[in-house]
């Protein structure tokens, strides 16, 4: 009897997968996030993706008190108390018995395990599509590169079905986990947040080092690289810091593009339904003047440059 390898069975938290995209590399492509992130970034829009196992959300505006949710928790962790529900996030352990009777959604468990062949199926459903855009599949995060194996193993099995494939990535993996999987992958979009050590850790957690030695090395390898640069008001937009960006990316000899990704507040309804607060609600949004100002400095440096989003 033949051993079916140990990847054919094995399966990764898949936060969501979004289809028909067109910002998240050429073409018309399709997006995976996985949950699980070695950063937090203090302007992270998606919480949700920074822990590896599932989380329980409450949307509160859809719920209609029907009550179903009480009775089948298995920690007593649910509260309604008049028109206000609540989730004791000390008591709930995330089974997601609540999202199973939920009916209008208010309760949604993020994160769903699914295997290779699962994801390549979902991947598929659009192949035509990606055949006359020039599209394929990106995957996310999260971070997409935390579990070598498994995504090693995914990339080649879009590859052998003919589907480009990108990674959006923090950068902050072990060279190896990287160096494994570059025969599967025709771009990167690369995530530059601060080329400041020291303010990168404070704002993100760690430190850039990895991070800007990973893309070096990925651009030296001749694999065409989107840099990828979160413009946040006060934090990072300095010319400084836009001008220390520049004089990287002129060294990365596969660069195709630095895409600035303005400061959105769209993430704050992610925040509420996790029960945690909104860490840059006083952070303005940037004008639109001042956005296309980084972009002229940023061409200046003869840098093809697009505002993102």
């Amino acid at each position: 009897m033949v051993k079916k390898p140990e990847t054919a069975t094995a399966k990764r938290l898949v936060l969501s997968i979004t289809r028909m995209t067109i910002h998240n590399g050429p073409g018309i492509r399709t997006l995976i996030l996985f949950k699980g992130c070695p950063l937090h970034c203090l302007w992270c829009s998606t919480p949700e993706a920074q822990k590896e196992e599932a989380e329980v959300a409450l949307y509160s505006d859809r719920c209609n008190h029907c009550k179903q949710c009480i009775p089948v928790c298995p920690t007593n962790a649910i509260n309604l108390t008049g028109e206000t529900v609540s989730i004791n996030r000390a008591m709930c352990n995330n089974c997601g018995k609540c999202a199973q009777v939920c009916y209008t959604e208010a309760i949604r468990l993020l994160g769903q395990k699914m295997t290779i062949e699962e994801l390549l199926t979902e991947a598929k459903k659009d192949a035509i599509v990606y055949k006359h855009s020039r599209g394929g599949v990106t995957i996310s995060g999260g971070e997409p590169l935390l579990n070598p194996e498994f995504t090693q193993e995914l990339l080649r099995a879009f590859k052998e079905e003919n589907i480009s494939v990108g990674v959006d990535t923090c950068g902050h993996v072990p060279w190896t986990n990287i160096e494994k999987m570059l025969p599967y992958i025709d771009f990167f979009l690369w995530d530059i947040k601060h080329m400041n050590s020291e303010e990168h850790r404070k704002f993100t957690g760690v430190s850039n080092k990895l991070i800007l030695s990973n893309a070096l090395s990925v651009s030296d390898r001749n694999i065409p690289l989107y840099i990828r640069v979160p413009i946040i008001p006060g934090y990072n937009d300095s010319e400084e810091n836009i001008r220390a960006i520049c004089e990287f990316a002129r060294d990365l000899p596969s660069l195709v593009n630095i895409d600035l990704l303005p400061l959105h507040h769209l993430g704050k309804v992610r925040y509420d339904s996790l029960n945690l607060s909104y860490p840059i609600a006083d952070i303005p949004l940037i004008p639109d003047s001042v956005l296309h100002n980084i972009k002229r400095l940023v061409e200046s440096y003869q840098l093809n440059c697009s505002i993102v989003g």
